[in-house]
């Protein structure tokens, strides 16, 4: 298989290889010491400070950090044997660029061998993050990780992917529904697992009372949050927000959204970058289709970096979606009228302006069909190890029982 993939590690080893090498402790200082070192190198880049997502992941892979992943671990865990699996297998998304790290670094951090497949798509993001991580992997201080670790690059081609495969002990598909179906295809061992993160989709609730309640700080604040969480990725990760939800009768949403959106587009005016020219066209697209086929109004605004179309019904209308600043939106007049849109491909609950008890309440009333984590604006990015409702650090590892 060597012809066929790039490594991009000079002196990597070879996939069949890596099973000779046995897995590290959890934890293990060596793994600990190169995520700590990655971590300084991106805070220090000036080249990475003009990628806030660099910048997060720098921050999310500081000591003080690992050492809460691992005590919530042992937490979690509790009298549990833990052990590394063995080899995973990640392939790599390509709508948001820094997934693989946090994807690679659980499964280092539990002590196992690594194989990352990126996405062979442009990005200066990952082209950073492989050249800082080449240039660690290279110090003979690094060598325990060096030789458990494997990325690469290559065009599609179930061929390379199966051999990957056959090495596996678990495998981690990021990616698009037919990424997943395509590769799910392709067989792994036996003994192997797998776990699949498909196409998800995102909403964000504003309660507008609170909203209207507000002083101007704290409606600045959350102004800058909902961007953050929404146009760092073009508003294609899949916990950016894509239908707002407005909780209150009709002349408080009325009210709050109007506000909102205007402050909302004076901030877009000094902050965004423009769109690519086919995200302009496949958003006309997208919300001249709705209007075709469901109760709706197109909401006038000042630039096409948003568009709002409003929904007589809530509705998800997912496959309709195109991102790069494109909003569906309505109105709640309560939390449970949000039930009947819940299924499990939602994913993340972004909110602003409603208590954080109504809504562990709200969940706890009876079991939801979709939803796996409701967080404050601003934090609809943050990487975490419970993910769609995968414990990773548990994912990565197995069990031992004693008797």
């Amino acid at each position: 298989m060597m012809a066929d993939f790039d490594s991009l590690i000079p002196g990597a080893p070879l996939p069949e290889a890596l099973r000779d090498v046995p897995p590290l402790p959890a934890f293990a200082e060596a793994s600990l010491a190169f995520v700590e070192a990655l971590s300084a190198r991106l805070i220090r880049m000036p080249e990475a400070r003009t990628y806030p997502e660099l910048t997060a992941l720098g921050f999310w892979m500081r000591r003080a950090n690992l050492g809460r992943l691992r005590s919530n671990m042992k937490a979690r865990a509790g009298a549990a044997l833990l052990v590394p699996r063995g080899t995973v297998l990640h392939i790599a998304p390509s709508n948001v660029d820094t997934i693989f790290v946090y994807s690679w670094f659980l499964s280092l951090l539990t002590g196992n061998r690594n194989i990352v497949r990126l996405s062979s798509k442009p990005s200066p993001q990952a082209d950073l993050l492989v050249g800082a991580i080449a240039e660690l992997l290279a110090d003979p201080a690094h060598s325990e990780i060096a030789q458990r670790t494997l990325l690469v690059r290559y065009a599609a081609d179930d061929s390379i992917t199966a051999g990957f495969s056959a090495v596996c002990d678990v495998r981690v598909i990021w990616g698009g529904n037919n990424t997943v179906e395509q590769i799910r295809r392709l067989p792994i061992a036996p003994t192997a697992t797998e776990v699949a993160f498909a196409n998800k989709y995102s909403l964000a609730l504003i309660g507008s009372a609170r909203w209207l309640e507000a002083d101007a700080s704290q409606k600045t604040a959350w102004i800058e949050a909902f961007y953050n969480d929404a146009y760092w990725f073009d508003q294609m990760a899949c916990s950016s927000p894509r239908l707002v939800l407005w909780l209150g009768d009709t002349g408080q949403v009325q009210c709050a959204s109007a506000d909102f959106w205007a402050r909302f587009e004076q901030y877009l005016e000094s902050n965004q970058q423009r769109f690519g020219d086919a995200d302009y066209v496949n958003k006309l697209v997208a919300e001249d289709t709705l209007a075709i086929e469901a109760n709706v109004s197109i909401c006038p605004t000042s630039s096409n970096d948003l568009v709002r179309v409003w929904l007589d019904e809530p509705a998800l209308h997912d496959t309709l979606h195109c991102g790069a600043g494109l909003f569906f939106e309505a109105a709640l007049p309560t939390l449970d009228a949000m039930r009947p849109l819940l299924n499990r491909t939602v994913q993340t609950l972004s909110y602003a302006g409603v208590e954080t008890q109504v809504l562990r309440d709200f969940v706890a009333v009876t079991p939801l069909a979709g939803i796996d984590r409701i967080v404050p604006f601003g934090h609809a990015l943050d990487f975490a190890p419970v993910w769609d409702g995968f414990d990773l650090l548990r994912v990565f590892m197995r069990e031992i029982s004693v008797a």
